[in-house]
């Protein structure tokens, strides 16, 4: 939380009586004004205001103006005057009364008896959700400055020559097989393994609260969450919004240069050891740092490409893009205010990303019962095999079992949850959109019921759950080919015998794959439109997804989740 270093040490001052007169306008506890965004892409580039609870807001220059002189002591006509002259422009004091009414609301202006604004931080889509802050602030910050030389660039050089050399030893060279091999022989390693799997993504996160902190900006708070469907880490990166193009994206790229430090120190630690299950992990850590890269979901990918193009709310955008490419729609003003180069380039990764998540959500909707099913079966085998290794006093293997249950546990727990939140984000959209019209509401009921109706037609048990078997690919054809069996009702529910009749299944010469019927897995099935005063934008954070598992910068004006967190934009004209 920032303070306002002009309300610093100033009382609350206590609540008037709806008869007595308004206070002059002042900032709310805990604002800071930071100023013009940099490297925008906006025609305009928007002003930035940090809120007390980190959220960041974008405003336009006027407003921004306003909440400047708003200092508690100048009444409207004080602060009418002084903005008039900044500005270029009359501006009279019935003005600065309704931008003061347009401040008050986004949280940036105290309230009209002086009291600090209720605030509601925004929920933006495919957010990290159920966090819970490990490393306070204030520690962040001192753990994060003790990496800052590790952004000297002739480290960085040093770090990228060694790992382009390591690389192409290890995969011209050397190889990777015996590390499969042993660990697949050695299951007793899968624990410190995974422990320094989920060691490296905590390291990721450390990385971008050390490239926040050595651009000149204040890492927040560090933690852990579920995203989508998966753990993950995060690091409150919002501040980054303070610094430059060339600030924001070196602290979206330093998770993955840090992936990068931690593969050499592990390369190290093999030159000593020879002990083949490391490179399992470099692997490993070489597979999720390419994940992290991707731009479609909210890790640093995304980031990445939003301060390129200078626009903090990529996602708050799909609606308006897609509305303003039908021929017989006028450009949504969110667009047009766009530089044309950037609207270009997030248009691009719109029409990108729509498909992509749809997709997504259709097959994981589709298949739901076979990766239940499979989780089950899953489960009962590590249950199994977790008594045995407590009946024989195996330690390791009990641990083994029990973390293995746990990191099995928690995807179905995040898929539940996502099915939940996306259905009633969904219904209640809808109720609202359709208040006062009971034509439209009726048509949205219906098209709610069709949905829930054929969910359940492919959903409901009919003895034939039949999990993942060792024949199936699942390759991206295959789902699509789920999906054209919709209509059948059985898309991803086809048990292993009936797929081999149907010659969609190998099963080996003389067996008949088994059905297994599993009982009880009957599965249950940006904000609001912005004001034309205000756009909330994402809270940005570095949201890391634990790889053996598998921002936030806060937005008012964006934060970010490794997911790392950068907060919540707002914009307001």
């Amino acid at each position: 939380m920032t303070d306002n270093p002009g309300a610093e040490g100033r009382p609350q001052e206590p609540a008037r009586s709806q008869g007595a007169a308004a206070l002059p306008p002042r900032l709310a506890e805990g604002v800071e004004l930071i100023g013009e965004s940099a490297g925008s892409g906006y025609k305009e580039p928007p002003a930035l205001a940090r809120r007390g609870d980190g959220q960041v807001i974008q405003l336009t220059r006027l407003l921004y103006l306003v909440a400047k002189a708003s200092d508690g002591e100048r009444d409207e006509a004080a602060i009418a005057e002084l903005v008039s002259e900044e500005f270029g422009k009359g501006v009279s004091a019935d003005n600065v009364r309704t931008l003061v009414d347009k401040l008050r609301p986004l949280g940036v202006l105290a309230a009209a008896d002086g009291s600090s604004p209720k605030l509601e931080k925004p929920d933006p889509l495919l957010a990290l959700k159920f966090r819970k802050a490990i490393i306070p602030e204030r520690m962040s910050m001192r753990v994060a400055s003790l990496f800052k030389p590790l952004f000297f660039p002739p480290v960085v050089l040093a770090a990228l020559v060694g790992l382009v050399v390591f690389d192409a030893w290890l995969f011209f060279n050397h190889g990777v097989a015996q590390a499969f091999r042993q660990s697949a022989e050695t299951p007793a390693i899968v624990v410190p393994v995974m422990a320094l799997v989920v060691l490296a993504a905590g390291w990721h996160e450390f990385g971008h609260a050390a490239g926040c902190a050595y651009g000149g900006a204040r890492p927040g708070a560090m933690g852990a969450g579920i995203y989508l469907v998966y753990p993950a880490f995060y690091t409150d990166v919002t501040d980054s919004y303070r610094l430059g193009r060339a600030g924001r994206l070196r602290t979206d790229l330093a998770g993955v240069y840090f992936n990068c430090l931690f593969i050499l120190a592990i390369a190290g630690l093999y030159a000593v050891t020879g002990w083949e299950a490391l490179i399992l992990i470099i692997v490993v850590s070489h597979i999720d740092a390419a994940r992290q890269l991707l731009p479609f979901l909210r890790l640093d990918g995304y980031y990445i490409v939003a301060d390129l193009t200078g626009v903090p709310d990529l996602f708050s955008r799909l609606k308006p893009i897609l509305v303003s490419s039908l021929p017989w729609r006028k450009p949504d003003p969110k667009v047009k205010e766009l530089k044309l180069w950037a609207r270009i380039v997030v248009t691009v990764w719109v029409l990108l990303v729509i498909p992509l998540l749809l997709g997504q959500l259709l097959l994981l909707l589709l298949h739901a019962p076979r990766i239940f099913a499979t989780a089950w079966t899953s489960l009962g085998e590590k249950t199994d095999a977790l008594s045995k290794a407590f009946g024989e006093g195996d330690f390791v293997g009990v641990a083994s079992g029990a973390f293995q249950s746990v990191i099995l546990v928690l995807p179905l727990i995040g898929i539940t949850l996502t099915f939940l939140r996306l259905g009633g984000r969904g219904g209640r959209r809808l109720w609202r959109a359709t208040e006062g019209k009971p034509v439209g509401r009726l048509a949205a009921g219906v098209g709610m019921a069709a949905i829930v109706g054929g969910l359940a037609y492919t959903w409901l048990p009919n003895g034939d759950y039949e999990p993942i078997r060792k024949g199936e690919k699942g390759t991206l054809t295959e789902g699509i080919a789920a999906v054209a069996q919709a209509p059948s009702g059985r898309p991803s529910l086809v048990s292993a015998q009936r797929a081999a009749d149907e010659g969609r299944l190998e099963v080996p010469p003389g067996e008949r794959a088994p059905v297994t019927t599993v009982p009880g897995t009957t599965t249950t099935v940006r904000d609001d439109q912005p004001t034309p005063q205000s756009t909330t934008v994402p809270a940005r954070g570095s949201t890391t997804v634990a790889p053996s598992t598998t921002e936030p910068r806060s937005t008012t004006t964006t934060a970010r989740p490794t997911t790392t967190v950068r907060p919540t934009t707002t914009t307001a004209e």
